[in-house]
C-alpha cells in the first residue's frame, strides 16, 4: 500500500536543545576570532583572505562547510622565516601543504623529537595528542596549508578546551617516539583492497604516489586510498583523463575535495533539485553536503587529479556504501553541458 511520508521536524528537539544550551564547538570557533567560511566551496585556499591567529602565531580561516558537524577544515599561513606555536590536541588532523616549504617537528618525549621537511603537495597526519610545531623554511616567502580535523565531534563530546588541548595521555599505538623512521620509512601499498590503500605517515608529494585502476567510476579512472599515523580519518587520491568526467555519486558527510591538477567544474544537487555549479582549479576545496549528488568534470588540457580528505570512519557513514548514477542513466542535459564546455576550451570530449 502506498504511503506518503511527512517530515515531523528538520532538527530533533533534543539536538536543538543541546546546540542552544552548550554549542561548545561554535563557541570555541567564535573565541578564535578568525574568518569562518560557510557553504560548500572555496575557490582557492592560496588566495583566501585570512585573519590574525594569536593562539597559533600565524594567520588562518576556518572552513565550516555544509553544516556537517563531523569534520571542519581550516587554512593556515606561516609567515616567512617564522614558525607556529607548538600545540597538541585530542582531535585528529590531516594536513596538505598548498604552497611553500618548511618542516614539522612531532614529539611525545622532548628527547625524541622527530622532524620531517615538506613542500607544496606534501601530505601528512598529526598523531593523536602529539606535540607538533610547523616551521617555514623560507626567509622571503610565506607557506600555506589546508588541514581537516575531527574537532567538531571532539568539542561536542567533551565541551572542555582545557582538557582537549592539555591532556597528557600518550597514544603509543598511533605514534611511537622510539621509531626513528616513523616519518621517513617507505609506504606500504595494499593493492588487494578495492581502490588500493597506501599506508604511510608522510608523503612528500601527493602527485607522485602510485594509483590503481578504478573504472567503476569511469573509463580511465585511477585511485588510491591513504591511511596515515593510525588515524580514523583517511584520504584518497583520484585521477581521470582529459575530456572525461566521473560518474555522479553520493555518500555520507565530511569529504573535502582539494583539486590538484587541471581545470573544470563540479555539480552538486539534492535529489529532485537543480544542480549547482562550482568551477575549480588547483587550490579549490569542495565539500559535498551529506547525501547530495556530486559530479566532477575535467575541461582542462591535462588529467584531473584531486585528493579528498575524509571525516573519521566512525562518523562519516560510508559503511552504508556509496551510490552512483551510471552514464547511461544520467541527465542528457548534463552531458551536453560538458561537451559545450570542452568545445569552448578547445578540448575534445572523450565520453
Amino acid at each position: 500500500m502506498a504511503t506518503k511520508a511527512v517530515m515531523e521536524f528538520k532538527v530533533h528537539p533534543y539536538v536543538q536543545f543541546m546546540s542552544d544550551r552548550f554549542g561548545a564547538y561554535d563557541r570555541w570557533i567564535e573565541s578564535e576570532g578568525l574568518p569562518v567560511v560557510s557553504g560548500s566551496h572555496v575557490q582557492d585556499v592560496r588566495t583566501l583572505e585570512l585573519g590574525d591567529w594569536p593562539r597559533r602565531g600565524g594567520k588562518g580561516a576556518y572552513l565550516s562547510f555544509s553544516d556537517q558537524r563531523v569534520a571542519d577544515g581550516y587554512v593556515c599561513e606561516i609567515a616567512a622565516g617564522t614558525s607556529l606555536a607548538p600545540q597538541r590536541h585530542l582531535f585528529e588532523e590531516i594536513v596538505l601543504i598548498a604552497e611553500g616549504r618548511g618542516a614539522t617537528t612531532v614529539w611525545y618525549d622532548e628527547a625524541r623529537k622527530r622532524t620531517f621537511e615538506w613542500e607544496a603537495g606534501s601530505l601528512f597526519a598529526i598523531p593523536l595528542n602529539a606535540w607538533h610545531q610547523h616551521f617555514n623554511a623560507s626567509g622571503t616567502e610565506r607557506a600555506r596549508y589546508f588541514g581537516l580535523t575531527s574537532a567538531p565531534v571532539v568539542f561536542e563530546l567533551y565541551r572542555d578546551a582545557d582538557f582537549i588541548f592539555n591532556t597528557d595521555h600518550l597514544f603509543r599505538d598511533r605514534f611511537d617516539p622510539a621509531q626513528e623512521d616513523f616519518f621517513s620509512r617507505e609506504g606500504k601499498y595494499n593493492t588487494d583492497y578495492y581502490g588500493g590503500i597506501l599506508e604511510s605517515n608522510f608523503i612528500s608529494n601527493i602527485r607522485d604516489i602510485r594509483l590503481v585502476p578504478r573504472e567503476k567510476r569511469g573509463k580511465g579512472n585511477r585511485n588510491m586510498y591513504i591511511h596515515m599515523a593510525g588515524s580514523t580519518m583517511l584520504a584518497h587520491v583520484s585521477q581521470f583523463p582529459v575530456g572525461t568526467y566521473k560518474k555522479a555519486h553520493r555518500h555520507g558527510p565530511g569529504a573535502h575535495v582539494y583539486m590538484l591538477d587541471s581545470t573544470g567544474y563540479s555539480l552538486m544537487w539534492q535529489e529532485g533539485e537543480k544542480p549547482e555549479r562550482f568551477d575549480w582549479q588547483e587550490g579549490t576545496v569542495i565539500s559535498p553536503p551529506a547525501g547530495s549528488w556530486h559530479q566532477h568534470y575535467n575541461t582542462g588540457p591535462e588529467p584531473c587529479r584531486f585528493v579528498a580528505l575524509h571525516a573519521s570512519t566512525a562518523v562519516q557513514g560510508e559503511e552504508r556504501g556509496v551510490e552512483q548514477i551510471e552514464f547511461e542513466d544520467e541527465d542528457k542535459v548534463l552531458r551536453q553541458m560538458y561537451e559545450d564546455e570542452c568545445a569552448r576550451n578547445g578540448v575534445a570530449a572523450q565520453m
